[in-house]
């Protein structure tokens, strides 16, 4: 709202000021750092900024960045060069706020013109019965928060599938035997910051994910657990209001971060393809009138979604390969991610494979894992290390290198080479580098 915008700009000088005195950097930082070296480089040296310039740059989930970050690709793309997907109504990214009529404004700003934006309805992924529950949430988020993201017309699917199901009452025991049992290998999304809780109270069922944390990947059977009972207390009763119909023409004026649950909740549904369910352990206000809404039958529909008895679950198991893929997906997302979590990435893929019979996938995680704890314990400063200390390390750095070529891990050797250089001597490096990393970085860049 404008009469708050004083009050935040003030709310943004004690951040920077606090980021000065504590000599810190951010994101945004970082990127208009990278801004001014390609201004200043594409004006002292055009040969340099040629090398890092390409003629096509295509970007996913372009909602998740900022208007910077969507500058530095207008930058370094060539004319009519940038391509940019996404889906406003999955910008649940903090600290982004995504319309495609912004990116028009950065376009502007560069001098580029861009074509109009072309909208995608159908739906390649998920069957009509996820997707007609996630029309009926797009419905809340259009109606009752316009400006949040622009109304587009509701996706289509290829195929007829079943509507969600409605599990209420399950306790965490119930869940876990489930898990285990008729839906061994279905994914459970909770709220990000939920996630670690549920991942130990489901006895360390490693395919916990947070909804953020899952965006962008796709699975075959979903729960989305506790969502409605973890909003906050709050909010729990103006989401009553808004599922059953209730909520007042300042509705978004009064509740502003409703939205950003709404857009959570569909990011959730629509990363289903098969098999989704609904599933809260306790009652809660919005809860309880979010299932009537999902199960309520009204005249020119069905339900969105349908109660189900937790006993009375089909069998949804994971077939072989789809363990396979799912620990591949979550292999490969670990080279990207930080080192908490690639490991938690990892833990996941290591459990997918040994699901199976591919035992050298599950190997090759595992490698992949020890590499990932080396690189964690190595954080600390190197001058806390003793001279012993440093030659465990050298050796142990030297193990892990050679397991990993093997496995073809050639960008984790480097990670590895990386972390441990400050610990090796000036002779050391120089051999490293002349006898390992030259040549792994000739057979990565042919790959």
């Amino acid at each position: 709202p404008a009469e708050m915008r004083e009050q935040i700009y003030d709310e943004f000088l004690q951040y920077q000021k606090y980021l000065k005195d504590q000599q810190l950097w951010d994101d945004c930082d970082r990127v208009r750092h990278l801004l001014l070296r390609i201004n200043h480089t594409k004006k002292e040296d055009p040969d340099a900024f040629c090398e890092v310039q390409r003629s096509k740059i295509y970007v996913d989930e372009v909602q998740d960045y900022t208007q910077l970050e969507i500058l530095l690709f207008f930058y370094l793309s060539g004319p009519n060069g940038l391509f940019l997907a996404g889906d406003p109504a999955q910008s649940v990214v903090e600290g982004t706020e995504f319309r495609f009529e912004e990116v028009r404004g950065v376009g502007h700003f560069v001098g580029s013109v861009m074509q109009k934006p072309k909208t995608v309805n159908v739906n390649f992924r998920s069957h009509s019965g996820i997707l007609n529950c996630a029309g009926g949430v797009l419905d809340l988020m259009f109606t009752h928060f316009p400006s949040s993201a622009k109304q587009l017309k509701k996706d289509e699917g290829l195929f007829q599938g079943s509507r969600p199901g409605v599990l209420l009452g399950v306790s965490a025991d119930q869940l876990s035997i489930l898990l285990n049992d008729k839906l061994k290998g279905a994914v459970v999304l909770t709220h990000d910051e939920s996630a670690r809780y549920w991942r130990r109270l489901l006895n360390d069922y490693k395919l916990v994910y947070g909804i953020r944390e899952a965006k962008g990947l796709e699975f075959k059977t979903v729960i989305i657990l506790d969502f409605f009972g973890e909003i906050p207390s709050s909010l729990q009763k103006p989401w009553r209001e808004l599922v059953l119909g209730r909520a007042q023409d300042d509705f978004e004026r009064s509740y502003p971060l409703v939205a950003t649950f709404l857009k959570l909740l569909y990011t959730g549904v629509t990363r289903c393809i098969e098999k989704l369910f609904f599933v809260e352990s306790k009652t809660s206000t919005a809860g309880d009138a979010t299932m009537r809404w999902l199960t309520k039958k009204v005249p020119d529909r069905a339900s969105y979604a349908t109660r189900n008895n937790i006993n009375h679950v089909e069998a949804m198991s994971m077939t072989s390969d789809e363990f396979v893929s799912e620990g591949i997906n979550n292999a490969e997302l670990a080279q990207a991610m930080d080192l908490g979590q690639a490991q938690l990435l990892l833990e996941r893929s290591i459990w997918c494979f040994e699901q199976t019979d591919v035992f050298e996938l599950a190997a090759k995680a595992r490698i992949h894992y020890s590499s990932i704890l080396f690189r964690q314990e190595l954080q600390p400063p190197s001058d806390e290390k003793s001279a012993n200390d440093r030659a465990v390390i050298e050796m142990r750095a030297a193990q892990l290198i050679e397991s990993l070529t093997k496995e073809g891990l050639f960008f984790e050797a480097l990670n590895i080479c990386s972390s441990v250089a400050p610990f090796l001597s000036e002779y050391a490096k120089e051999e490293l580098d002349k006898r390992f990393i030259r040549k792994i970085r000739l057979v990565v860049r042919e790959d």
